[in-house]
């Protein structure tokens, strides 16, 4: 491999991705630049024969391709961190195994956005969205107004909006990466809130890649599902902290519209005894972060929780 240091560093992480992974592969090859790149590859010790693939094309492609084996699997959140820090790039692409680029000007396009608007830290496009088997669920995703983002626009957001596979951001991450990033089950958010602290983001133009939903997925799992939200919490507060509370306001009101919707859609279900009991247990992140001196709005989220037939004799 050439020792020149790239400027851009695809950062790509791989498990058992036989059935995709070489599309992956080739979208990065392909991919026509006026500068140098490289492709590091965190394959975690997969049990199919992605890794047979990968060694097949840092063979054909070795001034790319920089794969880093794993000999037992480390988990998907040890293997992102892991390879994030071999990228070598003052840029970073990010791409995960089971997903592909169809622009072969992609890397090209938003390396000279980003050299041209020093102000922002993070551009990305729309996706095609697309089962395992190559049919188009949704496109283009995602849909909202305007092109440009803060830091308030991703932290509010009831849903990440910012494909993975299409994001290049700026090679600005602290070493060692602080503890909120490392112990994130969403490594998406945090990346997207140390990243937002030091500049917009923007939605370019055009669709460059195509992101594939199957059951497969790690976002997927039951497990996952169930401990989004107070992993999501650890998240912000640790970010909040981090930050020397710098972002303290609309960190605590994103807090408190996470603690209203644990609140709300976790009882929902529940009756008498069963409610209160979940109510009074989960009720201090709401607490919290509520501003106590606002009596209307306890008592509005008091009867939403309890007597929302009251909501609707009002309406």
């Amino acid at each position: 491999m050439n020792s020149e240091a790239p400027l851009v560093s695809v950062c790509n992480i791989t498990y058992n991705h036989e059935k995709f992974i070489a599309d992956a592969l080739e979208g990065v090859v392909n991919q026509k630049c006026n500068f140098k790149f490289e492709m590091v590859i965190g394959e975690d010790g997969s049990k199919d024969r992605t890794r047979q693939i990968i060694e097949e094309y840092a063979a054909k492609y070795p001034d790319i391709i920089v794969p880093l084996y794993a000999e037992k699997n480390m988990g998907a959140k040890f293997n992102a961190t892991n390879t994030l820090m071999h990228c070598r790039g003052k840029y970073i692409a990010f791409l995960e195994g089971d997903d592909f680029w169809t622009d072969p000007q992609k890397l090209q396009n938003q390396f000279d956005f980003m050299e041209a608007n020093p102000e922002f830290t993070l551009c990305f496009t729309r996706v095609e969205v697309q089962d395992q088997h190559g049919n188009e669920a949704i496109s283009p995703y995602p849909e909202f107004t305007g092109d440009e983002f803060t830091l308030e626009d991703v932290a509010m957001a009831e849903k990440c909006f910012i494909p993975t596979v299409t994001m290049f951001f700026r090679n600005i991450f602290p070493r060692p990466l602080p503890d909120f990033y490392t112990n994130a089950t969403s490594g998406d958010v945090a990346m997207h809130l140390l990243l937002g602290d030091k500049g917009k983001f923007k939605c370019l133009p055009g669709i460059t890649a195509v992101y594939r939903e199957h059951p497969g997925g790690i976002t997927k799992t039951e497990k996952v599902k169930k401990e989004a939200y107070t992993d999501l919490f650890k998240l912000f507060a640790g970010a909040n902290e981090y930050f020397e509370f710098r972002h303290d306001k609309l960190i605590r009101r994103r807090l408190l519209q996470m603690s209203k919707i644990k609140l709300i859609f976790g009882s929902k279900d529940l009756k008498g005894l069963k409610k209160m009991k979940y109510v009074a247990e989960n009720a201090s992140d709401y607490l919290k972060y509520t501003d106590k001196k606002n009596i209307k709005e306890i008592i509005y989220f008091t009867t939403v929780l309890f007597f929302p037939s009251l909501l609707k004799l009002k309406k």
